[in-house]
């Protein structure tokens, strides 16, 4: 009876140690800053199920009072008397907003000369102008000032 011997050398079998959960967990916090500092700068943000949902919802801080003025204004405000006397200007008002987001007060920054085409601009303004509330640091409602774009009085025809 003849045995083979197997004269080749064993082999051995070196495995790599595998490499941790660290390099991914490293990986995953610079990744979560990157977004945490560039997603204020993306003006939309494409959500979970496929739709577009605007950045500001997603901005941490300080934000100011949003909203639009110049839509709140018709030619039924326009006063009787400056109408009558052929009177034009532009105003320009500082607000002031409560947590509401209502104007509490406003004060006339640039007067149109015209006293009753100042006082129709805050007159509308108080009664009419809601804004999205400012918010601090930590996304409460507080108060805050804005200076609203130029408000020109034009009689037409």
């Amino acid at each position: 009876m003849r045995r083979l011997i197997n004269k080749e050398p064993a082999r051995r079998v070196v495995e790599e140690p595998r490499p941790g959960i660290l390099p991914y967990l490293m990986l995953a916090v610079v990744a979560m800053a990157f977004v945490w500092v560039m997603l204020p700068s993306i003006s939309r943000v494409p959500t979970l199920f496929g739709g577009i949902m605007p950045a500001d919802k997603f901005e941490a801080g300080p934000r100011p009072a949003r909203g639009n003025v110049r839509t709140l204004f018709s030619a039924d405000d326009y006063p009787a008397d400056a109408q009558a006397n052929g009177q034009e200007g532009t105003v320009q008002a500082e607000l002031s907003i409560d947590r509401l987001g209502r104007v509490s007060a406003c004060t006339v920054l640039r007067s149109s000369r015209v006293r009753s085409l100042d006082e129709a601009t805050c007159g509308v303004l108080i009664n009419r102008a809601r804004f999205r509330p400012a918010r601090d640091a930590a996304g409460r409602a507080v108060p805050d000032t804005i200076v609203t774009p130029p408000i020109t009085w034009r009689l037409e025809g």
